[in-house]
């Protein structure tokens, strides 16, 4: 029996001399080291130039400041020498001349600036797709500026987010076995799907699955021959199923199907293909000595009904199916 490590002595008798044992001293684990945060990014100029009076534009807030900063001095000068000196004709043309040229820089100014800020409104475009619509964005590429780098770097980072965001979305609406949707998804949906049908008056069937003997099967191939099976007859509901079918496991051995738009006849239909691939499959792979099979309860949506009713006239039709010997469809 192991003592517990105190700060007590333990004495132990050894060909009549007492040894003292020291308790083994835990290891000193280095100390750990905060985690270095980046540092914040500061933006001091356009901090200022934020909180200054004017329009929101970009483009026109950096025209504004800039006309003000390059243009004010000119156009003080030229109104300072209208004042002072006689308004000949050599004069106002002089004055036409720098006036116009004046203008024709400032127009040119704001092409540049449009082109200039282009990118970033079509960066803040598909940010803002991308954070309320789930858009991917498709911004312009080849471009070897700092404007251009940042926009393939945006289209880089805003994918493989959207990548991750995808996989850990199928991830939570999975079944880790399977590959069909989880109870919880199951759960979600079937409702909002039932909701459907009522409102547009479309025939909805719910259809529960349960494996036979499936204890027998874990008890005899163990519990990895008994996900085979689950794995195995998953594939075989999938390559049954049509585009809109909705296939979930719910349970250890219990599977749900829902036929949208299809009455209850029809989706007997599905179902038999299905209990016919199930006994056309090859089991002996797996199972020498045994064939697997299914005992199935069906039930179609009526009036007033909720997921839960309909689930509990379809789990009744499969207790039906259990006790009349199994392998069986009712409903």
């Amino acid at each position: 029996m192991h003592g517990n490590n105190t700060d007590s002595v333990t004495h132990i008798s050894k060909q009549g001399t007492e040894q003292l044992i020291q308790p083994a001293q835990p290891e000193a684990r280095p100390e750990a080291r905060p985690e270095a945060r980046p540092e914040k990014v500061r933006l001091p100029f356009y901090n200022l130039a934020s909180k200054l009076p004017g329009p929101k534009n970009t483009a026109v807030r950096i025209f504004m400041f800039s006309f003000l900063g390059t243009q004010l001095p000119m156009l003080a000068l030229l109104v300072y020498i209208l004042m002072s000196v006689e308004l000949t004709a050599e004069v106002l043309t002089t004055f036409s001349i720098v006036l116009i040229t004046a203008l024709i820089g400032s127009a040119s100014t704001v092409i540049a600036l449009i082109a200039y800020a282009e990118p970033v409104n079509a960066i803040s475009k598909a940010m803002h797709n991308f954070t309320v619509h789930d858009h991917l964005p498709n911004l312009p590429e080849g471009y070897s500026d700092e404007i251009g780098e940042l926009m393939a770097n945006t289209q880089g980072a805003l994918k493989k987010l959207h990548s991750m965001l995808h996989n850990m979305h199928e991830l939570s609406i999975r079944d880790e076995l399977t590959g069909l949707y989880n109870r919880r998804f199951f759960s979600e949906q079937s409702e909002q799907l039932l909701q459907r049908a009522t409102r547009y008056g479309e025939p909805f069937t719910l259809v529960f699955i349960d494996m036979d003997n499936f204890k027998l099967i874990n008890d005899r191939y163990s519990h990895q021959g008994g996900d085979h099976a689950l794995r195995q007859i998953a594939k075989l509901m999938s390559d049954a199923a049509r585009g809109t079918d909705f296939t979930a496991r719910i349970g250890g051995d219990e599977f749900v199907i829902l036929f949208q738009n299809t009455p209850l006849e029809k989706s007997k239909l599905q179902v038999d293909r299905l209990c016919q691939n199930m006994r056309q499959y090859d089991w002996s792979a797996l199972f020498p000595d045994f064939v697997p099979t299914m005992s199935i309860g069906m039930a179609q949506a009526m009036e007033n009904d909720t997921i839960e009713t309909l689930m509990d006239r379809a789990d009744a039709n499969l207790h039906k199916a259990k006790h009349a010997g199994r392998n069986q469809i009712v409903g």
